[in-house]
């Protein structure tokens, strides 16, 4: 698809810390751990989460990341877009220096479709769905 690869990680973490839930803080060794994101990576992308205030960050001993914002509340575009993904900012798929809708390349109509269907998937699908329709699946989070 058209993630990169701090969005797919960046949706790995946040996946992992919402099914971890709320009773303690996460520490990052931890969910790097649990979600095969590399600790420096996770760093990065946490500190991101942080700064758009949907994770807070507790230090000291106990200490981790610990949800600042309710499953329900939180979407895929909003991580995306936390981390740093733009879908309109992606280049053509035809490779052509410019592919808008004024002046489309062969595969605008077709990727047009793509990015809509993915637009009302990410703007619509929130972390508790996630939470939700993961819950039948092995829980790797909580062994």
């Amino acid at each position: 698809m058209f993630l990169n690869q701090t969005s797919h990680y960046a949706l790995r973490a946040m996946t992992g810390l919402v099914r971890a839930g709320n009773s303690k803080p996460v520490k990052s060794g931890e969910l790097a751990e649990k979600t095969d994101v590399p600790s420096h990576y996770l760093s990065k992308i946490m500190r991101k989460m942080v700064e758009a205030g949907y994770v807070r960050s507790q230090k000291g001993h106990g200490g981790g990341f610990v949800m600042n914002i309710a499953p329900e509340d939180l979407r895929i575009i909003d991580v995306l877009t936390a981390s740093g993904f733009d879908i309109d900012e992606q280049p053509c798929v035809f490779g052509w220096e410019m592919c808008r809708n004024e002046d489309p390349c062969p595969l605008h109509p077709v990727w047009k479709r793509l990015k809509d269907s993915f637009n009302e998937w990410a703007y619509h699908t929130t972390f508790e769905d996630i939470r939700r329709e993961s819950q039948d699946i092995e829980d790797k989070f909580k062994r």
